[in-house]
């Protein structure tokens, strides 16, 4: 498989407090990655690092083999790294059509004309409506984004971040707020996605069900470094992480 990412020695301190400690991560093309841990174990730091919206004390971080360091969020965004986050991000009062619109038309450098009407540039609503059946919101469609049920409203901001077309899709806590029936239902969305558009996502959740269910590598997080890493069996049979964060009993379910 071909690296897309690959993280070596980051370091992020928040005072006393080391956030993010010495932390090594390579994503793959093509693979799921689950990003776990307890509470304060690094990982929406890790994705603030990674997505630029937080820059390293020490460390570095190559993207299809270019050096991404020091580059500013929109930088990476136009290199095909995109991130979603544990808040939503959706623009309530547009449709759930313009919103999509707005990151397909930014994709296209709309914003250096901002004159041009959206029929000038080609493809995008045929694109977003595409998209809007992928995730199937065609009937919310025209539907003030606010409005749309919480479940509507995450599907939509996945929707979001996959219409910048990245390679890579950082996904903070996705699930956050669904019923287990809309959990499932996200997950498998993510995995079509992965599947039909040829995205590779790393995804922080807290649902054991999701990771073990979604992810094909589990890397666990605790103070700031990796405990353990490996394929979803492997890591659910690791004493060290049971004892850790999982326990006994969440691993036998």
């Amino acid at each position: 498989m071909t690296v897309l990412l690959v993280a070596r020695g980051l370091r992020k301190r928040f005072g006393d407090l080391a956030a993010v400690d010495g932390l090594d991560l390579q994503v793959e093309e093509g693979e799921c990655v689950a990003l776990i841990g307890p509470n304060g174990a690094g990982k929406t730091t890790a994705l603030n690092l990674l997505s630029g919206h937080l820059l390293p004390d020490e460390g570095h971080i190559t993207f299809r083999g270019d050096d991404i360091t020091r580059l500013p969020p929109h930088a990476r965004v136009h290199r095909g790294l995109a991130r979603s986050f544990q808040v939503m991000t959706v623009f309530p009062e547009l449709t759930a059509r313009e919103n999509l619109l707005v990151s397909i038309l930014a994709r296209q450098g709309a914003a250096r004309d901002a004159l041009r009407p959206v029929r000038a540039y080609r493809g995008a609503e045929e694109e977003a409506d595409s998209l809007l059946g992928d995730l199937g919101l065609r009937e919310g469609a025209e539907a003030p984004a606010g409005s749309l049920p919480h479940g509507d409203q995450r599907r939509l901001e996945l929707g979001i971040a996959v219409a910048s077309r990245p390679r890579l899709c950082l996904l903070d806590e996705p699930s956050s707020g669904l019923n287990p029936l809309e959990r499932a239902g996200l997950m498998q969305l993510v995995r079509r996605l992965a599947d039909q558009r040829g995205v590779t996502f790393v995804v922080v959740e807290h649902d054991m069900d999701v990771v073990f269910g979604l992810a094909d590598r589990v890397v666990v997080m605790n103070r700031g470094r990796v405990l353990a890493e490996g394929p979803p069996e492997e890591i659910r049979n690791n004493r060290e992480v049971r004892e850790t964060y999982l326990g006994e009993e969440d691993v036998s379910c």
